[in-house]
């Protein structure tokens, strides 16, 4: 009898230690698959009509590396090599220099056509050690993307910038989340934190867009016409509408039940927003919540991405998902044929699944 119940033990022992391994690093979980290999990448953008994608990465040294949707692989994009740098003193005359790749770090991007067909004006808002704004020339005429460095415009050192875009004129809309001593716990609790600013080549500092200052302002999109932008709104769970030439007040604005706003931006023709559950119980409740009682704001919450209508303000739910122990801190989504990309602002990858109802 002692022989047998040592013998079940060992088994129970071996099976529970079998259990507790952790799964592979890379392995799909919960229906999401990973590429790995980048950086806290918070933001993507895909290079229009192929299967490349542009990730930031907030990690130190992260900077931007290429994602090949199709083969499933991270290549390095800016490297900081001399044939990289080519500088334009003109429009970035108070620029001190091309960022160092062992220090470059990206959070919101934004790509922008330029006049030439295949070549655009890449925007990457940067936080240490410069709180800027550094502007590249993509070249996607080829096989493979191309980059160099243009210039950067510096910011404020008080700005906590989370977002940027761009006209066609080079005038820069950046977007700060926070500035002088605001917190999250500001934004959270519904109080101003940020604003949307413009910057013109040529000009000296910013000009704050009045009527833009929101309760953690998160992402940033313009419309197709260049005539509207869109601004989700952490603190108040809302997408704020305004017209670039009038900013006093959103022309409308949409709440989201559901999920806590991060990036939005245009893929294939949907304007798609993501963001994490705003009550999660897996968690403990919402963001308010777990902060009033000094909680882990990292936890690992529920995520949805949803497709707004600008015109109509009206949702569609694109994909959702339960915490996963695998991926969290998702801010973006895109849409490339039938397959759904997500971004992370905490993790070593991105993730992509299958949209709901295809194959």
């Amino acid at each position: 009898m002692r022989l047998l119940l040592a013998a079940v033990a060992a088994l129970f022992l071996s099976r529970s230690a079998a259990s507790a391994q952790p799964a592979a690093p890379c392995a799909p979980s919960m229906g999401l698959s990973f590429v790995c290999g980048l950086d806290k990448p918070e933001d993507l953008i895909q290079v229009p009509g192929g299967k490349w994608l542009i990730a930031s990465g907030m990690g130190q040294g992260a900077g931007l590396k290429l994602v090949d949707t199709a083969a499933r692989a991270v290549h390095p994009f800016y490297t900081g090599a001399p044939a990289q740098i080519r500088p334009d003193r003109k429009w970035f005359a108070r620029c001190p220099g091309a960022p160092r790749i062992e220090t470059f770090n990206t959070h919101g991007i934004a790509l922008r056509p330029t006049a030439t067909d295949g070549v655009y004006r890449l925007y990457a808002v940067m936080h240490t050690p410069l709180e800027s704004i550094q502007v590249f020339a993509v070249d996607a005429r080829g096989e493979v993307p191309q980059i160099h460095w243009t210039g950067c415009v510096p910011l404020p050192e008080d700005f906590r910038t989370n977002a940027v875009s761009a006209l066609r004129d080079g005038t820069i809309l950046v977007n700060v989340q926070m500035t002088g001593t605001t917190t999250n716990r500001d934004f959270i609790n519904g109080r101003p934190t940020g604003g949307g600013f413009e910057w013109k080549p040529g000009r000296e500092g910013l000009r704050l867009l009045l009527g833009t200052e929101l309760a953690g302002n998160n992402g940033f999109e313009l419309s197709p016409d260049e005539r509207e932008f869109y601004i989700p709104v952490s603190g108040t769970q809302t997408v704020a509408v305004y017209a670039l030439a009038d900013t006093a007040k959103p022309v409308r604005t949409v709440r989201t039940p559901w999920f806590n706003l991060d990036n939005i931006h245009w893929s294939n023709g949907r304007l798609i927003a993501a963001g994490m559950m705003y009550d999660e119980p897996a968690c403990g409740g919402t963001r308010k919540q777990i902060l009033d009682r000094g909680g882990d704001l990292a936890c690992k919450r529920g995520w949805v991405a949803a497709q707004l209508d600008p015109a109509a303000m009206t949702w569609t739910i694109l994909a959702y998902g339960e915490p996963n122990p695998a991926f969290g801190g998702i801010a973006t989504a895109l849409v490339i044929g039938d397959t759904l990309w997500l971004s992370s602002y905490s993790e070593d990858r991105v993730a992509s699944r299958p949209l709901p109802g295809r194959r």
